[in-house]
């Protein structure tokens, strides 16, 4: 039942976007994607960021106070499967492929953490330098809500493109 209901509510919502019928995003539907990254070293006086904890995990993970990436910078996402499972792959514009670079070579071992209006989902290590700008990631999120949380941050980003 729970399934139907779904299928026929993403059926309408599609609608209407592509139709046009609304003019714009409720202010509470919207979901603000940014990449934050980990801050590592001493923190005296915890002046610099903030500590996050993952909603499945609990894994703690200090992060600095401004986005590596913010959600000006993030073009696209797209839900992807992996060897792994499903991920979350992020497209970004120019600028953002060139701030993840810079970030990811000066931060190689740490984590990016994948922040939705500023709760912490999902994060992974940076292995080594990310030169194309795209950033795959596996959030803490059910895989029943994953297409929805995707179609979300779509609406949201072309909403807040929109604004510029």
């Amino acid at each position: 039942m729970y399934r139907i209901v779904a299928s026929i509510l993403l059926t309408l919502s599609s609608l209407l976007i592509l139709t046009g019928c609304r003019d714009k995003m409720d202010v509470e539907d919207i979901k603000v994607p940014r990449l934050m990254i980990e801050t590592r070293g001493v923190n005296y006086g915890g002046l610099t960021g903030e500590m996050v904890t993952l909603p499945v995990s609990g894994t703690k993970i200090s992060i600095q106070k401004d986005p590596l990436v913010t959600e000006f910078e993030i073009a696209n996402v797209e839900l992807v499967k992996v060897e792994l499972g499903l991920a979350l792959m992020f497209e970004l514009t120019e600028k953002g492929a060139r701030d993840l670079y810079r970030g990811s070579v000066t931060n190689k071992g740490g984590r990016l953490v994948l922040q939705i209006n500023d709760n912490s989902i999902g994060a992974q290590r940076l292995g080594s330098a990310v030169a194309d700008g795209k950033w795959y990631t596996f959030v803490e999120v059910d895989d029943e809500e994953l297409g929805q949380l995707v179609l979300d941050i779509k609406e949201s980003l072309f909403e807040i493109h929109s604004l510029r």
